[in-house]
């Protein structure tokens, strides 16, 4: 009883990012000025010299960016503990992990939530973009307590010595501690985080051509594929690797 006290928010992560997810884009949508056409239009009457254009160009190609980052960070971690373990209800605490990305940041996945949710955030309007980003990082702190319980009651010793090594969410500049000599599986991990490559993709191509079928017609149809995509990442990984999820 204790153990499910414990690690309530992590068992049930995927239903509370469902919720934030519901919340901001049906129940705020998508309406007229949202963040990045916002920050377009002011930059170009404050800047001398430029068009609304090319602050499109610009808010679309940073909000890409950030998605992509997200993305990546996702898919490096991901990589290295595989899909399965990823999207399991189930800690696994058994072995900690401390390889790739996890040299950096003891939750690079964790962060890739934070770096996408603001570029996606850029989509949105300002209240429903503010919201996203705070519901996130409330939730992503919910979710790294309940697993670093997990990690304290079960390798004490080791998660100590980790922890004071490596820092908890913003990743250092340089490995913190040596590889261990874990190889990632990147195109698991790619398939696994697919969704968010087709969102980095679509934000491109509004980014370069601002034609709004990126994020519509053309969205859905990558999304589509990266679910495929995911199905398959999920069900192709027979024995996980143990280790910290997200």
């Amino acid at each position: 009883m204790e153990s499910a006290r414990r690690d309530f928010f992590f068992r049930n992560r995927r239903w509370f990012l469902l919720a934030l997810f519901v919340l901001v884009f049906f129940g705020m949508g998508f309406v007229s000025a949202p963040v990045g056409e916002r920050l377009a239009h002011f930059f170009a009457s404050h800047v001398p010299g430029t068009s609304l254009a090319l602050w499109r160009h610009a808010a679309y190609a940073v909000s890409a960016a950030l998605v992509a980052l997200g993305a990546f960070w996702r898919t490096w971690g991901t990589s290295y503990l595989t899909t399965s373990v990823v999207q399991d209800r189930q800690m696994h605490t058994d072995r900690l992990l401390a390889d790739g990305p996890y040299r950096y940041s003891r939750n690079p996945l964790y962060f890739g939530n934070i770096l996408f949710s603001i570029g996606i955030g850029m989509l949105l309007v300002p209240i429903a973009c503010l919201v996203l980003i705070i519901g996130m990082w409330i939730l992503v702190r919910l979710f790294i307590r309940d697993e670093e319980a997990g990690l304290e009651a079960t390798k004490a010793e080791s998660y100590r010595a980790y922890r004071a090594a490596v820092p908890r969410l913003f990743p250092a500049f340089r490995a913190r501690i040596p590889a261990a000599g874990a190889r990632p599986r990147w195109l698991q991990g790619f398939c696994g985080e697919a969704l968010l490559w087709a969102l980095a993709v679509a934000e491109t191509g509004m980014a370069v051509t601002l034609d709004p079928a990126w994020l519509h017609d053309r969205l859905l149809w990558a999304f589509v594929i990266a679910l495929g995509l995911y199905l398959w990442a999920r069900s192709s990984t027979r024995k996980p690797a143990p280790g910290n999820t997200a």
